[in-house]
């Protein structure tokens, strides 16, 4: 079975269980991310930054399995800048305001935070 990477249906019973408990929570820190472009067998990445910040975190679950620890992080609707690139999603980048509210908030407040983040923040890295 292949690990799940990314989560974009928040009220699905798999993902809600984990989404309501804060202790299944985590932040995932990056320094860019990337997404495909191009045609099949000549696909290229297009890597993505933020323009202000070198690290910054998407928001994440996690669980025990019986092969240790697995992870996924947050997706929504693809921003301005991505949506060329990548039509379907992108991932959810939290602001370091927010860090706080991903780990501790009720489950409401906690997925009201997966929706695009600004493009004119993001800039196109390599």
């Amino acid at each position: 079975m292949r690990p799940i990477t990314n989560v974009r249906n928040l009220t699905s019973n798999f993902w809600k269980n984990m989404l309501i408990d804060p202790d299944q929570r985590c932040l995932v820190p990056v320094t860019a991310f990337c997404e495909w472009t191009g045609e099949k067998d000549s696909k290229k990445k297009v890597w993505f930054g933020l323009k202000d910040e070198p690290l910054f975190s998407f928001p994440g679950i996690w669980r025990e399995t019986h092969t240790g620890p697995r992870m996924a992080f947050l997706t929504c609707e693809p921003n301005s800048l991505v949506e060329p690139i990548h039509p379907k999603a992108m991932p959810v980048i939290l602001k370091p305001d927010d860090y706080g509210g991903w780990l501790s908030a009720g489950y409401d407040d906690a997925v009201s935070l997966a929706k695009p983040f600004d493009a004119d923040a993001m800039e196109i890295v390599e």
